[in-house]
């Protein structure tokens, strides 16, 4: 093996390493702050049933219309189109390898798709398009729903709203700022050639604005909003805990950004301690924050594997 490639190879087990020390520390610093675990056990206890199927409902489409923007934006890149049903088995399946082996998942779906004429590289620029429009889009939400909600948070919600509203908008101007500036020559053909890859990543932004294809994103965009704000709420309402409507809002607008700028995988363990953080900030005990994380991922969890199940089983007897 060359030196590059263990170099790679050594810089994401350090990587690793480090997030698993991430989640270790989360972990004992949630368990430190436990200060009623009977709590955790009444919370159960008053868990409404009723709520289950709706929330797993609210879940399912949510997924969906995540995976249909993914399918949408390749295809678009692709001279073949994809099957809908493929593509959804092979981002459950991605999904689930993931959990198991940090960032495996991604490499799985590359690799699937190479058969259809996609290369790496193309794939990871549609993975960061759609990261970088939807970041962008989400914290202008975020920002003006803790303007608007974030009364407990006092002039902090001010700060928070013109730092938000600052960074949207310049990660939106940044491919244009990036074109601008992007008249760099390399005499070295290897050096010139990951130049190139990288600028096809970060420059792509710029050739869907070309087709007007935005349009579609921010109505799906906008949909998952709403979508993850409704699962948020009907999780707290099936606690039967009585949590303001501002409360709620903040609960999902944490969640959402923390889904979004995942730190370790899925941001486990930061995810929790965040959640009983804020519940304390705000007047709540610990492990009411620390209930409602535990039970999206609950759903998560349940939702992944049920339609992994189900979009295999299609897919093989479509095959037959």
């Amino acid at each position: 093996m060359d030196r590059p490639l263990k170099t790679i190879y050594e810089n994401r087990f350090i990587i690793f390493i480090v997030k698993i020390l991430i989640i270790a520390l989360c972990c004992y610093l949630i368990l430190n702050k436990l200060e009623n675990e009977k709590f955790l056990l009444d919370l159960k206890d008053q868990f409404k049933k009723e709520y289950l199927f709706v929330i797993f409902f609210f879940s399912a489409v949510l997924t969906h219309v995540q995976i249909y923007t993914t399918f949408r934006v390749i295809n678009i890149q692709l001279n073949k189109k994809l099957k809908f049903i493929f593509f959804s088995k092979l981002v459950f399946n991605s999904q689930l390898i993931s959990l198991m082996l940090p960032h495996s998942g991604l490499i799985y779906r590359a690799y699937r798709l190479k058969k259809y004429d996609l290369s790496y590289t193309a794939f990871v620029g549609i993975t960061y398009f759609i990261a970088w429009f939807y970041l962008y889009l989400f914290v202008i939400f975020y920002s003006f729903e803790l303007l608007i909600f974030g009364e407990n948070f006092d002039f902090y919600r001010y700060l928070i709203f013109i730092v938000g509203l600052t960074f949207s908008i310049t990660l939106y101007f940044f491919p244009n700022i990036l074109n601008k500036i992007n008249i760099v020559s390399f005499k070295n053909n290897l050096v010139s050639k990951i130049h190139a890859k990288i600028s096809y990543v970060f420059l792509l932004p710029l050739k869907f604005k070309k087709i007007n294809f935005f349009s579609f994103l921010y109505v799906y965009g906008i949909l998952a909003h709403v979508l993850g704000f409704i699962i948020v709420y009907l999780t707290v309402k099936s606690l039967n805990i009585d949590i303001s409507l501002n409360l709620i809002i903040i609960f999902f607008v944490i969640n959402a950004f923390l889904d979004q700028v995942p730190i370790t995988p899925k941001n486990l363990g930061i995810s929790e301690l965040f959640f009983g953080i804020m519940a304390t900030n705000i007047g709540l005990d610990f492990e009411i924050g620390l209930a409602v994380k535990l039970l999206l991922r609950l759903y998560y969890f349940f939702n992944l594997i049920f339609f992994s199940i189900v979009y295999n089983l299609l897919s093989a007897q479509i095959n037959k």
